[in-house]
């Protein structure tokens, strides 16, 4: 096999081949041998960007949650309203795991699979993005809007219905993603806030 330069776009291709992998065969399923094969590069080079199987798979769910984190603190920052802020949440968060359904999956099914230390360091990017949504419920309860529910129990409600639209969601179904943004936002909103 000849192999390619290394540049430094190769450990992008690494990240990109494993999340294929990853995705289509799940972590267990897909080698080391398998993702450097198809990047064309040796062993070595892998483990020159990653200290083993493990460190990948973290690198893709960390950078997955980050891009998410950072994208939803950008809202709350500059929309002030809480209720819209709620809602451009929604869809960029439904956007975010359209467009990268692959990565929403492995971020999703996946964390599972990460030793403790990495598994730690997820979970506490899992709790970044439950209090960004904790802070948007109480802002809603402050203004009067939000019914006597558990914030907690309705944290997690929204996150799933969002969450798990990528096992589902079809880009040539009959909806978009905004309208299943809407219908998730109108779903969670009739069920908290109080009419008129």
């Amino acid at each position: 096999m000849a192999y390619r330069n290394v540049n430094d776009s190769t450990k992008e291709m690494l990240l990109s081949k494993a999340i294929d992998l990853f995705y289509e065969k799940g972590y267990a399923a897909a080698s080391v041998r398998e993702i450097v094969k198809a990047v064309r590069v040796s062993n070595s080079i892998l483990y020159h960007y990653f200290k083993d199987k493990n460190e990948l798979l973290y690198t893709i769910i960390e950078r997955t949650g980050r891009e998410l984190i950072k994208a939803l603190r950008k809202i709350q920052e500059e929309v002030k309203d809480p209720v819209e802020a709620l809602s451009q949440m929604i869809l960029t968060q439904v956007s975010i795991v359209k467009e990268r359904k692959k990565e929403a999956k492995i971020f999703l099914e996946e964390q599972y699979q990460l030793n403790d230390i990495y598994k730690k360091k997820i979970l506490d990017q899992h709790r970044e993005i439950y209090g960004i949504y904790k802070k948007q419920l109480e802002l809603l309860e402050k203004e009067g809007k939000l019914r006597d529910v558990n914030k907690t129990v309705a944290n997690f409600a929204i996150n799933a219905m969002m969450n798990w639209s990528y096992r589902w969601y079809k880009e040539c179904g009959p909806f978009s993603i905004e309208e299943v943004a809407n219908a998730i936002k109108d779903i969670f909103f009739y069920g908290i806030l109080k009419r008129g």
